[in-house]
């Protein structure tokens, strides 16, 4: 019988106080770094596990682990590091 215990809580959603979710990417933005392996197979994909998922429903072999694409995401945020390096000393001038 504790007075706290009858409390109700409503967790409703006010308008306008609605979290903005970050945007989907659209199909051009989306960077296709996981390609998969299987012999004449072209698909690659953006994420690791979308990769995977492709995987295991084509049957296209094992999935794959973060390490094999170890050293291409390094390559990779290098590249996207000079390039807003370079982008942002246009902008500067």
């Amino acid at each position: 019988s504790d007075p706290q215990s009858s409390k109700t809580y409503s967790f409703v959603s006010l308008p306008g106080n609605a979290v903005k979710k970050r945007p989907r990417r659209r199909y051009d933005e989306i960077e296709r770094l996981y390609h998969c392996s299987w012999p004449g197979c072209t698909k690659s994909y953006g994420t690791l596990n979308h990769l995977n998922a492709h995987i295991v429903m084509q049957r296209h072999g094992t999935k794959r682990s973060p390490g094999e694409f170890k050293e291409l995401r390094k390559q990779w945020r290098k590249a996207k590091k000079e390039e807003s390096e370079r982008a942002a000393l246009a902008q500067q001038q």
